[in-house]
């Protein structure tokens, strides 16, 4: 069951791989909200770091650039797709959870990483 509305209050632009130009997908419902103080955690050896968190609806196409080598549990980090706001904001994604699985208010959380300006 998809998030309501009301709980969506902005849309944002998905780019894949980060930095291509059209985007993958244009006018994504969305919630930005900036994280900066919980923005830090170490998972199985890696430090992932984030600023904002992205909140969409179930089975929107999104995703990090996370993976392990065969034989460690260790996560290597690499870009993911890049979100891009209506104010122009360009954002990394870090990683992607499913929250409330299976629940009515089930939804995709994305970390990211406020990319600089050049």
């Amino acid at each position: 069951m998809p998030l309501p509305s009301s709980l969506l209050t902005t849309t944002c632009d998905i780019h894949r791989p980060f930095g291509s130009v059209p985007p993958l997908a244009g006018g994504v419902a969305c919630r930005l909200s900036p994280d900066l103080v919980r923005g830090t955690v170490n998972l199985a050896g890696a430090r992932l770091v984030w600023t904002h968190v992205l909140d969409v609806q179930p089975g929107v196409d999104i995703r990090d650039g996370c993976t392990r080598t065969a034989g460690s549990d260790a996560i290597d980090f690499a870009d993911g797709d890049e979100i891009r706001g209506p104010d122009g904001a360009r954002y990394v994604v870090v990683w992607v959870e499913t929250v409330g699985l299976g629940t009515p208010l089930e939804h995709q959380r994305v970390y990211l990483l406020r990319h600089a300006a050049p």
